[in-house]
């Protein structure tokens, strides 16, 4: 995202710390729109069994895409038709501001290979035919 996270820019200064700012990444606000919108639909209509957000930059662009195209009721019903998965209690959070169930999370080290092992732990193994 763009804003600093405040808690640990206050206390990295606090300890005597110099800090600078800077935005890793920045979505653009008009690119993928569409295809943001195709997300929504393809959950709404039941098409994703599971969602996972690495980020709360990635919740806050999706609501707020959702919100632009006046399809957020589409999004909140497809988000609690799918499993939704979270990489750690920062995105969780994101979540759970919106009224949005987290049904994965990681129980540690907040990474990504963790959260894909919940997420196969959760939807289960196939079975071979």
């Amino acid at each position: 995202g763009t804003e600093p996270n405040r808690l640990l820019v206050d206390f990295l200064e606090r300890a005597g710390a110099k800090v600078s700012v800077v935005a890793p990444y920045v979505y653009a606000t008009a690119s993928d729109t569409a295809r943001v919108g195709e997300l929504v639909a393809t959950l709404a209509d039941g098409g994703c069994d599971a969602i996972a957000f690495t980020s709360a930059s990635q919740v806050d662009r999706l609501w707020q895409v959702a919100r632009e195209t006046g399809v957020e009721d589409r999004l909140v019903a497809g988000l609690a038709r799918a499993r939704v998965a979270a990489i750690g209690p920062i995105v969780a959070d994101a979540l759970a501001a919106r009224r949005t169930r987290i049904d994965i999370i990681p129980d540690k080290s907040f990474v990504m290979r963790r959260l894909v092992n919940a997420i196969v732990e959760s939807l289960g193994t196939p079975s071979r035919s």
